[in-house]
């Protein structure tokens, strides 16, 4: 046989792969416009959104429209992602020009904000002034669905723009959000002045955004106003300044700011910031080991924090009655238990970390299962009163449905059958940040921008497996909750992880989030 006739069956069996694989992505397109209504589940949308993933064209894209719109937050935003993968050209002149430009849906805020932020995703600078002009628009949804846009993407252009709203004082969420779309520009010199500015507002998840861009654009000029950070900061951003003049500098010396003050004066002309490949790899080993103080440090279950309002969140489901399997990697936390049930070992824990908080740490502990509880209304002080009131009732928890008695008497929580001893992790999650949870209805309805009523900067969150009950049990929705509700608060969430199965998702959510991942074996 000769080579072009080789060539040409080749030629033509990729171009009938290609149409046999267009057809099939055809039918799923249609497949998905039969199935998709109100009358399904929202965990059936979400999945039915998710399986058009690769479907990367004109007609999966319209196909989709609807579904930026649907009531539920994770439906929406697993739209956004969905078309934000896609990169046919078509598709991106549909949506600039047919949607977010277009005189008839001019009322339709929400398409519009979820249409800017999937164009934004697709990368197409074709999009970049359509974007850009959502910045002076009247409606916040669409002046935040802008900014994250042109984040997205990534045209420096959007700097200086971006680099105004930052310097908002009367708007925090407004200066995060634009904070955290010149971050993901990447521009150093572009995004310098407005990172650094924000590193002394009012507000503190600003500064905490401000801290972690310095770290991430590798600003020198960051160097000195972290070391003013560490030492004017008191409490968890005390700590993350450290964390990012450590990382960024390659450098240990301990969490003394003169100490780094006088190092500086030394090296600042001559300091050349360390190759990224290497920063990067730091960040991992400091994510991987948690932080590191020579001062005022909290700690529990291996992850230490310098924050002075603390939630700490643990499961109390059935399955916590369980012996550990590995007992030998508990060694790490230095101590003999009386019991190897995971519970038992959680609570001996705690109460150790309690025991050592400092009076002007405000703390609050939520039990959970299928409900929650929480030990006090409200955050309390430190003191050897609260701290004796807290160990008693932590020492008092038993697992839910494992055959434990007067469990209600002190949590509330009921042992009427095994049931109750599931795992809400979704309800457990929205309770430690403040937020109700409706019975009935979706998921949250928007990403929340008013700061709670009681700030907290840090969540530990201990459970050992996946979500067996609530609103939803699917972990990508939760996630997608705990970034609805946490985007523009900051909060630093910490999760540990006492199952015996992977907990990937749950690692996912600790990183997403600012926080430490620590598997300690079930």
């Amino acid at each position: 046989m000769g080579l072009a006739v080789v060539v040409l069956l080749a030629a033509g069996g990729a171009a009938a792969a290609a149409a046999t694989a267009t057809a099939t992505q055809d039918e799923l397109v249609a497949e998905f416009r039969r199935f998709y209504g109100k009358d399904k589940s929202e965990a059936e949308r979400r999945e039915a959104v998710l399986v058009l993933a690769d479907s990367d064209s004109l007609s999966a894209t319209q196909a989709l429209l609807e579904a930026f719109e649907d009531e539920s937050f994770a439906v929406r935003r697993a739209a956004i992602g969905v078309v934000g993968g896609y990169r046919d050209p078509a598709a991106v002149t549909w949506l600039l020009e047919g949607v977010l430009t277009e005189r008839k849906f001019k009322r339709k805020t929400e398409l519009r904000a979820a249409v800017a932020e999937a164009l934004g995703r697709m990368g197409d600078a074709r999009a970049y002034e359509a974007l850009a002009e959502l910045l002076d628009d009247r409606d916040d949804e669409l002046r935040f669905a802008g900014v994250a846009a042109l984040g997205s993407l990534g045209d420096a252009r959007a700097c200086p723009a971006l680099s105004a709203l930052a310097a908002d004082e009367d708007d925090p969420a407004m200066v995060a959000a634009a904070l955290d779309a010149l971050v993901a520009i990447g521009d150093a010199d572009g995004a310098q002045a407005a990172v650094l500015g924000a590193l002394t507002h009012a507000e503190q998840p600003v500064r905490a955004k401000a801290i972690g861009g310095v770290l991430s654009l590798r600003l020198k000029a960051g160097i000195r106003p972290l070391i003013a950070r560490m030492r004017d900061e008191t409490g968890r951003l005390q700590g993350d300044a450290y964390d990012a003049l450590k990382t960024l500098t390659m450098r240990s010396f301990p969490d003394v700011p003169d100490t780094w003050d006088a190092w500086w004066d030394r090296n600042e002309d001559k300091f050349e910031l360390p190759d990224p490949e290497a920063v990067a790899a730091a960040r991992a080993a400091l994510a991987e080991s948690g932080t590191r103080y020579t001062s005022g440090k909290k700690q529990f279950l291996g992850i230490e924090t310098k924050s002075d309002s603390i939630m700490f969140v643990i499961d109390v489901s059935g399955s916590m009655e369980t012996l550990f399997d590995e007992p030998e990697r508990l060694a790490a936390t230095g101590r003999t238990y009386a019991s190897l049930q995971r519970l038992e070992i959680v609570k001996q824990e705690l109460m150790a970390t309690i025991d050592d908080l400092p009076e002007s740490t405000r703390f609050n502990i939520i039990a959970f299962a299928t409900d929650v509880e929480l030990w006090r209304k409200s955050s309390s002080k430190a003191n050897v009163l609260n701290k004796n009131n807290a160990k008693t009732w932590v020492g008092d928890l038993k697992p839910i449905g494992g055959g434990a008695t007067g469990f209600r008497a002190t949590t509330g929580l009921g042992l009427g059958n095994t049931s109750e001893g599931q795992t809400n992790t979704h309800l457990a999650l929205m309770t430690a940040f403040g937020e109700e949870v409706e019975e009935e209805g979706g998921l949250g309805g928007a990403f929340v921008r008013e700061v709670p009523k009681e700030p907290i900067d840090t969540i530990f969150f201990l459970t050992d497996g996946d979500p067996t009950v609530g609103k939803t049990l699917d972990m990508g929705e939760i996630r997608e909750e705990v970034r609805r509700v946490n985007a523009y608060r900051g909060v630093q969430l910490h999760v540990i992880y006492v199952g015996a199965v992977s907990g990937r998702d749950l690692e996912w959510l600790a990183r997403e989030n600012g926080g430490v991942f620590v598997e300690i074996g079930g």
